[in-house]
């Protein structure tokens, strides 16, 4: 029978060993799991689900796995739990943001020592456990050992670190930061959250490339960040039991403490059906005598939520055994695997090379100004007074530096790379972070009045990279949709394209930049105004998109919020809600006007559009302009569509304007002085955009210098400035 069982186990689960969980990308998970209603609970339930949903007939796969488990004849179960002891594989990724969060390696290794305690009966809270259950607490049998081979063969300590904000959230997406084969390790995954609850995991065969352990790090070990409590210490002993094929004790639903959960199985004999502890009201707690579902409960069990979790029954034991016979978990405990993963009886452990990571205190800086670099490095002991240090900073004061944590001040304008090699006992690891420090001055940006349609096709780079005239997008989720989009696939405002942000595929929360090169204003008299056009439907009643529009003049160290416009202020299209809102129709574009305050007046100006998304329609951005208040011929100018592009002058420079009708048309340049420079004869235009070269072929550049350029149409004239460098 126990032949019978592997042939059916290997049969039978083909499509969960080969799911592609991870394939579809598009819409995003919810950041919350319900689960995160009770606290410090496990994700599992509504993890494994949309698992299930991924992947068609897995489900019914798993429910007969367990089917066939409970049917092993009792000497086939004999044979199965005296199989030896197995080693699994172990590295843990942690996630970080560069404080406190970014673990010790003490506080990993205290829980793999609680792991292999508590799946080797080892735990001293063994006499605790209730005399009803004593006869089936069982030993598990499994060592979880920390890889000393990462997956291409190098030296390892079986820890990895990666600075991300995604630490916060926590859910499935953490997984495209790092992670290593999961046919050959058990991947945990330690961040701040854990998707809304305290961890989850997914059953055997049945995660695809999302398989592994997603944990709070205080809820992990007993140690450093964790909380200490008996249920923060064995949380990770509760999701390697899922990890292994276990559900909770309760069944399948997502809520402990129901009365309904009496008449739900977990598939396992010796576990009795019990409503599970804990309930939406209150904590876990530790009612030994419950018997709610008319038989004495396992509340001791290491898959329910009480706070004195302390042991596995021997079916969970037989179950778990069971699942290293499944093509997904036998490579992960093979001999060949331990060998290569260096975690077989006997491997000698050696010094490894350090994988050298590092952080900016900022990226981008103004002239004169400094920036503080911390080591972050991991995979060798860097904190070690013989570990030898060299920073390569070119374009700072100094420009190297054998410190461990170095400030570096930047007098000049540019963009620098920074390379830091570190040598330690086991070797030396360098990272090389190109164009890293962008060091911004007075004369590195773009000059006011500005008119912005995003018309160039690599917008945000409107200048071949590395320039300090480029707009730039960030976002604070991984996702490759998390930015300001140009595209051209609806109706634009003005031109050809237009930006977009498309909330409703991101996480809740979801903070997208879209920053500005520095713009000199210093030359505008009188107040300064923004302009541009915005096209949004609202979804829902519930969605809660914000734009905010701010400034800074300190290159970014600082930003102020100028404006901030929810859902309801965005709206352009009336009281109905829409799902995929586009705009077809230039009503559906209606502009926005921001001042800028007096003190932002200097060369050092930088916009910033921040949307925050939570759940609504995609929001169109437009024509957006920059220019004074008072100058009426500059204003009428902007608003007219006339600019300048690209400016500074380049050969490709052209002014632009966009006609409802066919009209005359006279270019006139001058200095700033009054001395004409260039003039084009008058000329008819038709109807929609236009442009006239600012340096025809064959024609002589600008000296360098301020010109004023005037656009007379049919007479009225509209004026705007360019900056030959």
């Amino acid at each position: 029978m126990l032949k019978n069982l592997l042939y059916l186990c290997l049969l039978a689960l083909p499509t969960l060993s080969s799911a592609p969980a991870m394939a579809q990308q598009a819409q995003a998970p919810p950041r919350q799991y319900p689960e995160h209603a009770y606290g410090f609970r496990c994700a599992f339930d509504s993890a494994q689900q949309q698992a299930f949903r991924r992947t068609p007939g897995s489900e019914r796969n798993y429910r007969n796995f367990l089917l066939q488990v409970a049917a092993l004849s009792a000497s086939d179960q004999a044979r199965l739990l005296a199989q030896p002891d197995v080693t699994v594989p172990v590295v843990v990724h942690v996630i970080h943001t560069g404080g406190a969060n970014n673990i010790s390696d003490a506080q990993v290794q205290d829980a793999i020592r609680i792991l292999n305690e508590d799946f080797n009966k080892a735990n001293r809270d063994t006499a605790d456990v209730i005399a009803a259950f004593q006869p089936r607490y069982a030993t598990v049998g499994f060592r979880f050992r920390l890889a000393q081979r990462d997956p291409s063969g190098n030296c390892s300590t079986g820890i990895t670190r990666t600075f991300s904000t995604q630490t916060s959230i926590g859910d499935d997406r953490v997984k495209s930061l790092i992670g290593w084969d999961s046919n050959r390790y058990l991947n945990i995954w330690v961040c701040d959250a854990a998707n809304g609850a305290g961890g989850y995991a997914y059953l055997p065969c049945s995660g695809g490339t999302a398989d592994g352990i997603v944990i709070r790090n205080g809820q992990f070990a007993s140690i450093g960040r964790s909380c200490g409590s008996n249920f923060c210490v064995r949380s990770l002993t509760h999701e390697v039991g899922h990890y292994f094929g276990l559900p909770h004790t309760w069944g399948g639903s997502n809520t402990p403490g129901l009365a309904s959960n009496c008449s739900i199985d977990d598939g396992i004999a010796d576990t009795p059906n019990t409503v599970g502890v804990g309930a939406p009201s209150g904590g876990s707690g530790c009612p030994l005598t419950n018997s709610a579902c008319g038989v004495l409960a396992n509340v001791q069990n290491y898959m329910d939520y009480s706070s004195c979790a302390s042991m596995f029954t021997t079916g969970q034991k037989t179950v778990m055994r069971a699942s290293l016979l499944l093509s997904c978990r036998s490579t992960l405990v093979s001999a060949a695997n331990l060998a290569s993963t260096g975690t077989n009886d006997g491997h000698q452990a050696v010094p490894c090379a350090p994988v050298v990571a590092f952080q900016a205190s900022s990226t981008v800086v103004c002239e004169g100004g400094s920036i503080s670099f911390s080591d972050q490095s991991y995979n060798a002991d860097v904190a070690a007074a013989s570990t030898q240090y060299l920073w390569q900073v070119p374009g700072g004061q100094p420009s190297s530096s054998t410190q461990r944590q170095p400030t570096i001040t930047y007098p000049t304008s540019g963009i620098y790379d920074v390379t830091l090699t570190i040598t330690t006992p086991g070797g030396s690891g360098s990272s090389v972070r190109q164009q890293l420090i962008q060091v911004r001055g007075a004369n590195t940006g773009v000059l006011a009045p500005l008119a912005e349609s995003f018309e160039t096709a690599g917008f945000p780079a409107n200048f071949p990279a590395p320039d300090l005239r480029n707009w730039v997008s960030t976002s604070t989720s991984t996702q490759v949709l998390a930015r300001w989009e140009r595209q051209t696939n609806a109706l634009p405002s003005h031109g050809a394209a237009f930006l977009q942000i498309r909330s409703s595929v991101l996480p809740a929360g979801t903070s997208t930049d879209l920053t500005s090169p520095n713009i000199d204003l210093s030359g505008i008299s009188g107040p300064v105004r923004l302009v541009f056009d915005r096209a949004y439907a609202r979804r829902s009643a519930s969605a809660t998109d914000q734009l905010r529009v701010q400034f800074s003049s300190d290159c970014g160290v600082t930003w102020n919020t100028g404006a901030a416009y929810f859902a309801t202020a965005l709206n352009t299209k009336g009281s109905k809600f829409f799902s995929g809102f586009a705009p077809d129709s230039l009503s559906e574009w209606q502009p926005l006007t921001v001042s800028i305050p007096e003190v932002y007046k200097s060369s050092r100006f930088q916009l910033r559009l921040q949307m925050i998304s939570n759940g609504g329609n995609t929001l169109f951005i437009d024509n957006l302009r920059l220019s004074s208040a008072t100058t009426t011929a500059t204003l009428e100018a902007a608003q007219a569509g006339v600019y300048i592009y690209p400016n500074p002058l380049t050969t490709a420079t052209a002014v632009h304007f966009r006609l409802a009708a066919a009209k005359s048309v006279q270019l006139l340049v001058t200095d700033v002085v009054g001395r004409q420079v260039e003039a084009t004869e008058a000329r008819v235009y038709g109807a929609g955009e236009q442009h006239i070269a600012l340096t025809p072929a064959g024609q002589p550049p600008l000296a360098p210098g301020l010109y004023v350029v005037r656009l007379l149409i049919d007479g009225q004239a509209y004026t705007t400035k360019v900056l030959a460098q």
